[in-house]
C-alpha cells in the first residue's frame, strides 16, 4: 500500500469463490463493476451493504460491516450451496481511501493516518454514511443513497420488484443526508447520527433521515 490518507473501515473482508460472478449478480442490488453494492431481502430492505472488488469472473472480495455478517452468512447459505459457491473470510483489510474515497485492499495491517473525528467528518462532507451506525438492517435499500447501491439496468434480482415499484411508481417515504443539527427538529435532530462539529462554521452536523412528504 504506497502512503496515502486512509482508515480502515469496521468491516469483515470476505472471499467469494466459486461462480462468483454468476452468484453475487443474481442476489445483489447493483452491477458488478460498481464500488458499493447491497444484499436485500424479498422486500427490497437491507441484509447487508457492501464494497466490492473483482479479482476474476470466479473471485471477488467484498467488505461487510460486521453488524451485518451474522445474518448475512446464514443469508446466503441456501444459495451458496446451490450455486456451489465458497465463502470465506479472507485475511485482507479494506481501508478508506481519503485521496479518492474508494477503498484500498490489503492483507498486511496499517495503521491508520487519521482519528476517527476526522474519518467521520470526511464521511459528512462526502455522503458516506456507515451500516450499523448511520442506518441498519431492515431499512428500505432507496432510503439511503438508492444510486450508490441499486441498478435500474442490470436485470433481475432479489429484491427488485419493490424496489423498482417504489422508484418507477413514487419514491422512498424518507432518505438519509447529511444536515446541520440547527436546520432540523428537535425530533430529528435527537435521532441525527455520526455528529460532529464542522470546524468551518462550528454548526453540529450528522446524518438524519428526513420525510420525502
Amino acid at each position: 500500500m504506497t502512503k496515502q490518507s486512509f482508515y480502515r473501515l469496521p468491516d469483515t473482508v470476505f472471499s467469494i469463490k466459486g461462480n462468483a460472478s454468476q452468484f453475487l449478480n443474481g442476489i445483489t442490488s447493483n452491477t458488478l463493476d460498481a464500488l458499493l453494492n447491497a444484499f436485500l431481502n424479498q422486500h427490497g430492505r437491507i441484509i447487508a451493504t457492501f464494497r466490492q472488488q473483482k479479482i476474476s469472473d470466479d473471485e471477488f472480495l467484498i467488505s461487510v460491516p460486521v453488524i451485518a455478517v451474522d445474518n448475512l452468512l446464514k443469508h446466503l447459505d441456501r444459495y451458496a450451496r446451490l450455486s456451489h459457491t465458497r465463502i470465506e473470510q479472507s485475511t485482507q483489510g479494506s481501508y478508506m481511501d481519503l485521496d479518492t474515497a474508494k477503498t484500498v485492499w490489503s492483507s498486511q495491517p496499517q495503521t491508520n493516518s487519521i482519528s476517527d473525528e476526522e474519518f467521520t467528518l470526511f464521511r459528512l462532507d462526502h455522503n458516506i454514511p456507515l451500516m450499523g451506525v448511520d442506518y441498519q438492517a431492515d431499512e428500505f435499500i432507496l432510503n439511503v443513497h438508492e444510486f450508490d447501491y441499486v441498478s435500474y439496468t442490470k436485470g433481475c434480482f432479489l429484491g427488485q420488484e419493490p424496489v423498482a415499484k417504489v422508484h418507477n411508481r413514487a419514491q422512498p417515504v424518507r432518505r438519509l443526508i447529511t444536515q446541520f443539527a440547527d436546520q432540523c427538529s428537535p425530533e430529528d435532530a435527537a435521532k441525527m447520527t455520526s455528529k460532529i462539529q464542522d470546524p468551518a462554521t462550528g454548526r453540529l452536523k450528522g446524518f438524519v433521515f428526513v420525510s420525502n412528504k
